[in-house]
């Protein structure tokens, strides 16, 4: 019989590449989603030949509810749910609070479980974010690199006091989940491990595509911006200037699971550098974009550079886990051709 992982926010951007990824590896996955309606997102993303191998739970609000059941005969959890919308009115209710305490939740459902079940949970992993790394009163920062030794200075207080700032409630949301669960495993000492990753900017295709602009996620939310904002459009301000691929963001989840060692991990990733004057320098050069998006997509000045920045070393994740990184050039492509499809979907509709 297979091992089953829990998925928590299955339906998710990142959720269903790592659905998808641990089923062609031959686990079963139990994904928790907050109703039936998004069952479908994820059924849609995976062949069908897996569909028997999945089943799911339904946590309404990760804030409040309880992940007991949802723990239940699992051997490994991915916890990936965790709100990443700048639509945000109260960042402590909308941001902060659901990270924090969907972490821990997760993190005693399972601790109770091992405590009556032989350990069988073996490894936690958890999408944290290069949010919860970069400190962003450093600006720029060239010549500096980052690591997973470092941390964001940004507090509670600050992101709850961010009402005007969806940026400051976002990173204050991820350091003080990710610290949570450092805090938790130093206190509680679980039989289990943790690995955490930090990944900048996700961008790619969606796994089953796109049905609706509903499906877009944030970050793939200002490709589309970009390419239909027209050819004279002005070029829009790059503000992190690294991005990773969602299927290799998936690959390092299901990686960092499987390397079950006894010490708990942090793993930072990044694909590379990107700008949106580089996007539109693909598309305006790809033989693979269609021409109404060539059309729509701005010039900006070709070849333009960003201004000096700073690193990231993700040689550890490189190291341990054996991560290589698709380029952007086919992270852009095979995630604009879906939106192009989407496109002609909306116009025809």
């Amino acid at each position: 019989m297979s091992k089953t992982i829990l998925v928590t926010g299955a339906n998710s951007f990142i959720g269903t590449w790592i659905v998808q990824d641990l089923l062609e590896k031959g686990y079963s996955v139990r994904g928790t989603v907050r109703s039936q309606a998004k069952e479908a997102q994820v059924l849609d993303g995976v062949s069908k030949d897996y569909h028997s191998r999945i089943s799911f739970v339904h946590i309404n609000d990760i804030t409040t509810d309880s992940f007991d059941e949802a723990v239940k005969g699992v051997h490994g959890i991915i916890h990936v749910a965790s709100p990443f919308h700048f639509n945000v009115t109260d960042p402590e209710k909308d941001l902060i609070l659901p990270a924090i305490n969907g972490t821990l939740g997760v993190l005693k459902a399972a601790h109770a479980y091992n405590q009556n079940n032989d350990n069988t949970i073996k490894r936690v992993v958890i999408t944290s974010s290069f949010a919860s790394i970069f400190d962003p009163s450093k600006g720029l920062r060239p010549g500096y690199s980052y690591t997973e030794k470092d941390w964001s200075p940004v507090t509670y207080e600050q992101g709850a006091a961010a009402k005007n700032e969806p940026m400051t409630a976002y990173r204050a949301s991820k350091v003080c989940a990710e610290r949570a669960a450092w805090d938790f495993i130093d206190k509680e000492k679980p039989s289990f491990t943790i690995a955490t990753i930090c990944e900048p900017l996700v961008f790619g295709p969606r796994a089953g595509g796109f049905r609706s602009l509903d499906d877009i996620n944030t970050s793939n939310a200002s490709v589309r911006g970009l390419v239909t904002s027209g050819k004279d459009a002005p070029m829009l301000e790059t503000r992190v200037p690294f991005q990773v691929d969602v299927r290799d963001v998936a690959h390092t989840h299901t990686a960092a699971l499987e390397r079950s060692t006894d010490t708990s991990e942090r793993y930072l990733i990044a694909g590379g550098t990107w700008s949106f004057q580089e996007i539109a320098d693909l598309v305006h050069s790809s033989t693979v974009i269609p021409d109404n998006i060539k059309n729509t997509t701005p010039v900006g000045i070709k070849g333009q550079s960003l201004p000096d920045h700073y690193e990231i070393d993700s040689s550890k994740a490189q190291k341990d886990l054996g991560i290589t990184y698709i380029p952007l050039k086919k992270t852009m492509e095979d995630l604009i051709v879906q939106l192009a499809d989407l496109q002609t979907m909306l116009e025809q509709s």
